[in-house]
Formats: structure tokens, sequence, C-alpha cells
């Protein structure tokens, strides 16, 4: 029997360097390697494999390899968990919309998805809502009923997703299913590759900076001194996001306050938006945030996930040192110590970083969850605050990452995705 597609493309990066060795990786590798061949040979249900495991252990490359080997005839999505929520509750919102709808819209929805997709590979698997938590019984009991099988990377064991959640007793069947749908697998770690990868690079583009007239530089550099118009990016419902930027060749350049994207409204689909628009956004006025800020921080965060996923690079001025950025969010525990180490060894290289997801999004000036108005923040108490304090870590990891210069190299351009209608 020949070796699955992703055997042989994990070789072929640690022959040309791009991998290093990594013995987690590897077994992670086969076990992925016996899923696609499964898939291919059989159209039997076929166990999936949950990833988790601390930050920068390349649970997401690993992922991504899988679904980009893919064997053409397996129907597959890879998408960040995050924005495919955002789907699912727009085709909710579409299914209660019709008076004449009949039966339970979340099981057809499963089914849907099952139809277009037989595998579906997310990234950032996280809960951090009760109205996300309360339906994925539901949504994947009709997925994998119907034959789906999922692959996803995450920091946390299932056990652990919503943890302190509101009615988090109703979310714990979920968790059964899925573990048992899924093989729990842990991809083990101690060194993160983004960091040392980039660290490794004789030339980096700075992502991060204190001084604003070097801030200013690098922004004119990237424009090449060109004027920034207002771009209106389309986002979901007519509505749009009004951005400054530029384009230049074949990359679109945004530059914006961390006030008017982080403490407006603006939400999950705006950033969504503007990452599948933008290569690079450049933001300033950030600061030592208080344990009162924790929503903007949260915002914040979610915009670098879906920055990552994008392959946006974030450039970043701030008031304090990377360090003081997150010190009065992340709790004084030893993972915390671990994570204060890292981010003063970046503020000494003059780098930065950041990551991570929250369900919600604004239609006019009111703020929306998923299925329903928000009466409370997300970050105020129970899952979205612990997560968003859990999420700081890998955040600066992945902006570290974003300094690197093979960082969002891949060979796309967002300009030919997006007409000249953005530019007003």
């Amino acid at each position: 029997m020949s070796k699955a597609p992703i055997h042989a493309a994990y070789k072929s990066l640690i022959s040309s360097g791009s991998l290093a060795q990594n013995p987690g990786q590897a077994a992670l590798v086969k076990r992925l390697g016996t899923l696609q061949t499964s898939l291919t040979e059989s159209s039997t249900p076929q166990n999936g494999v949950y990833i988790y495991g601390s930050v920068g252990t390349g649970k997401s490359r690993v992922a991504d390899l899988f679904a980009e080997t893919m064997p053409p005839g397996v129907t597959t999505r890879r998408i960040h968990f995050y924005e495919f929520m955002m789907d699912i509750h727009s085709r909710l919102h579409r299914a209660n919309s019709q008076t004449t709808y009949r039966g339970d819209p979340v099981v057809q929805i499963g089914q849907d998805v099952r139809n277009e997709s037989r595998v579906l590979c997310f990234d950032e698997f996280q809960v951090t809502d009760i109205a996300t938590a309360l339906i994925l019984k539901r949504l994947f009991g009709a997925f994998w009923q119907s034959g789906g099988a999922m692959v996803s990377t995450s920091n946390r064991h299932p056990m652990n997703l919503y943890e302190k959640g509101r009615n988090r007793f109703l979310f714990l069947p979920f968790v059964e299913e899925l573990q048992r749908r899924c093989d729990v697998w842990r991809l083990e770690g101690d060194q993160d590759y983004r960091m040392s990868t980039a660290s490794n690079e004789h030339e980096r583009q700075r992502v991060f900076f204190a001084n604003e007239e070097e801030f200013l530089e690098s922004l004119s550099l990237a424009t090449d001194g060109a004027l920034l118009e207002t771009i209106m990016i389309p986002v979901m419902m007519g509505r749009t996001l009004n951005v400054k930027g530029t384009k230049t060749g074949d990359s679109i350049t945004v530059h914006g306050s961390f006030a008017s994207l982080c403490e407006s409204n603006v939400g999950a689909a705006d950033y969504h938006a503007l990452c599948k628009t933008a290569s690079t956004i450049y933001i300033s006025g950030l600061r030592r945030f208080s344990d009162e800020e924790l929503d903007f921080v949260r915002r914040f965060i979610t915009l670098i996930d879906l920055a990552y996923e994008s392959k946006t690079r974030i450039v970043c001025r701030s008031e304090v040192p990377l360090f003081e950025v997150f010190a009065s969010i992340v709790p004084p525990e030893e993972a915390a110590i671990e994570l204060q180490k890292t981010m003063e060894e970046m503020t000494v290289r003059g780098e930065g970083g950041s990551s991570s997801s929250m369900m919600s999004t604004f239609i006019g000036d009111v703020e929306w969850s998923a299925t329903g108005l928000k009466s409370a923040s997300l970050a105020t108490g129970g899952a979205g605050e612990t997560d968003a304090r859990f999420a700081v870590g890998r955040a600066v990891s992945r902006l570290f990452e974003m300094g690197s210069k093979a960082y969002g190299n891949t060979g796309v351009s967002k300009v030919r995705e997006t007409t000249n209608e953005v530019f007003r």
C-alpha cells in the first residue's frame, strides 16, 4: 500500500530545511496519513483527530499540510473555527428568518455542511459564548452522523473547552461526543518553532515599534510614500468597513488606530473582511491595557488571529514595551512567568506579538452574538475572559512570526482578489 500524500510532502519540507526534524510532528503526520488513506479507500465514517498542545509546536502547520495534500476525491474544507462559526450563525439567521421553515435548522445545517465537505479541518477550536456552546452538539452530531470527519487544532484539551462558561453542564454532552468521534492527540513540544525559526533569520521585518517616527517611516516604505485613501471593504448584510489604505503593486496596506479598530463598533466579521483584503495592517495607539479593557484586548487578539489565518502582517506602534502591553491581563501564574520571559526577549529585539478569537459582530451600533443581542461583553467573566487571558501566549508567538521574512509568502496576491471598488 502506497503512503498517503502527506508523508511525501512532510519529507520534502524536512529535506528542504523548511521544517526541522520533530518526533512529535512525525508521529502526528503518520496518524493523519492513516486518516487520509482511510478516507480515500472507504466511504464509511472515520474518526477524526483533535490536536492540542502548547503554543508554537506546529499544530496548525501539520493540519495545513493534511488539508493541502488531501486526495482530490475527498472534499475538504480548511477554515479557522471562528470563521466557520460565523458562517454557521449566518445560515442559522437566514433559516430563522423564514416563517415557513419547519424542523431544527441546526441539524439541517449540519447535514448541509457534510454534503458540502466530507472533512472539516479547523484551526484553533475554542468556544467562548453560550450561543455557540448550545448548538455544537446538534450541529456536529448531524455532521458526524452523515459521515463527516473532523481534524482540528486547539491549545486546549476538549475537557477544558468553554471553561467557566455559563451553563457549561449543557455543553459537556458535546465534549463527550467529540472525544468519541475524534482521537484526542497531544502534540508534544517544549520549543516554540515560530520563535526559534524567526530568531535564526538574519533579516527580519520589524512588527513592533516604540518610536513613532520609525513606525511612520516603516509605513511610508510599505506604501512607497503614497497618500492613504478611504477603502470601503464589503463585510456582510450590506455593511462596509471604512479604513485608510493604499494599493502598491500586488499588496494593499492599511493604517488604523487601536481605538478605531478595537474600541469602536467592529467585530469578527469586519476583521475577517479586512484581513482578506489587506496584506499589511499598521496599528498605532497600543498601550498598557487594564483589566477593565479586557474586551478591547479580546478584539485585538481576534484581529491578529484572523490576520494570521489570512497571512496578513500586523505592524504595531505602542506607547510601552510589548511586555507591558499585556502585563495587567496575564495572571501571575507559572505559565505567565514563562510568557513574560519570552515577551521581554522580544522587546529587547524590538519585535512584538499577538492572536485568539471570540464570537461577536456589530449591526449598526448594536453588538450581537452570533444568534442574538449581546447583553454583556463576551470578555466579562466566564469563558470569554478565560480564553482571552489564555490566548495571550499564542498571540505573542504569532505576531513574532509575522516578523519573519518568510511569513505570508503564499504566492497569492490579495489585490487580484479585491476589486477596485473598495477604493473610493
